[in-house]
């Protein structure tokens, strides 16, 4: 959060704009509050205009409270959203407290945003047109070229914010104290289902990754279970389902951030296998790869090295690149006879 919080506090307490304000008082900026194609914004008439917010762009507070997290249920007053509503997830702040809302035949895609002032003051009301706001990790809204955004606590994030992002960039934030969202049948609440790491471990079972060999404890031990940012809204997920003496057992899962839910890809890898009498390898296929792992962003490639014994005299090392939703492999090297002596570089089998 951002340094002398309690200075912060005490001029935001009259701001009219970060939770439910009227930034007409910024006479060089338009208002958020003004009708645009895409969102539809109303202010309270009870809403302040008396003082303009102070942007800033410096980084968290080190020291930031730890924030409540639970079910939507759990709100004294789930009412705010209206009829044929429901309350997708709610953010609380010092100041502010916001309702995101779905319509009840659409419970699964965000599209209003209802903000009200602690003190009394007013509030902001937003619709969503012809776009879906939910994004990776936070629900944004748009109006004016200003942004409002809600953030979700998740493992990459465990200190979320509410944001209004000026139309020169400029910030105004404050950090959440109480997020609470919906939870589905799969008991996965709103921040799991916005990170892709989150996503792939709680409906792991239904995506059939690590079926028959998966230890959760392993997950932050060696290479570990993490997410790779790919683009803005595709992350390659990679599981490691054990770790074993000198190396681990790992699948990976593409994740998309497709409306109204995500869509997650689990991949395949191509391998070969040595052939038996003197035959030729043989090109295998498989979800699981044993090994060393490790992603190049930048390439969208994946190399890995893996040993056939601890002594890692014999193994092979193996060039994947992500072309679409398949990782196509590029090159495949082994070395199969585990005979003691070592190689600076194995016999290529592909291409």
């Amino acid at each position: 959060m951002l340094p002398n919080r309690l200075g912060l506090m005490a001029v935001m307490v009259s701001l009219t704009f970060l939770g439910c304000a009227n930034p007409d008082a910024t006479s060089s900026s338009p208002s958020p509050i003004a009708s645009t194609t895409t969102t539809k914004a109303v202010t309270s008439p009870t809403a302040s205009t008396s003082e303009a917010p102070k942007a800033t762009t410096e980084p968290k507070n080190a020291a930031a409270k730890a924030i409540a997290v639970g079910d939507i249920k759990e709100l004294d007053d789930n009412s705010t959203c209206g009829k044929s509503k429901v309350t997708y997830a709610y953010g609380e702040t010092s100041n502010y407290r916001v309702y995101i809302c779905a319509d009840a035949s659409a419970p699964e895609r965000p599209r209003y945003y209802i903000s009200r002032n602690k003190d009394g003051s007013g509030g902001l009301n937003m619709e969503a047109m012809n776009y879906n706001p939910q994004k990776s990790g936070s629900i944004e809204f748009k109006n004016d070229g200003y942004l409002y955004t809600l953030e979700a606590p998740t493992t990459q994030n465990p200190e979320p914010v509410l944001r209004v992002t000026f139309p020169n960039g400029k910030l105004n934030e404050e950090q959440l104290l109480r997020y609470l969202a919906r939870t589905g049948n799969s008991n996965s609440s709103t921040a799991s289902s916005t990170d892709p790491l989150l996503y792939v471990l709680d409906n792991r079972e239904s995506l059939g990754v690590c079926k028959d060999n998966f230890r959760a404890e392993d997950g932050k031990r060696g290479m570990g279970s993490k997410a790779f940012q790919i683009s803005d809204k595709k992350y390659l997920v990679q599981i490691q389902c054990f770790l074993a003496a000198y190396q681990g057992a790992f699948e990976y899962v593409l994740w998309i951030d497709d409306a109204p839910k995500p869509r997650a890809i689990p991949l395949e890898f191509d391998s070969f296998q040595e052939g038996k009498n003197g035959e030729k390898p043989k090109r295998i296929t498989d979800r699981s790869i044993a090994g060393v792992p490790r992603v190049n962003v930048r390439s969208q490639t994946l190399t890995n090295f893996t040993k056939f014994r601890g002594v890692g005299d014999c193994g092979s090392s193996a060039i994947y690149k992500l072309e679409g939703d398949r990782m196509v492999l590029q090159e495949f090297r082994a070395k199969y006879e585990c005979d003691g002596k070592y190689v600076q570089d194995m016999p290529v089998i592909y291409p």
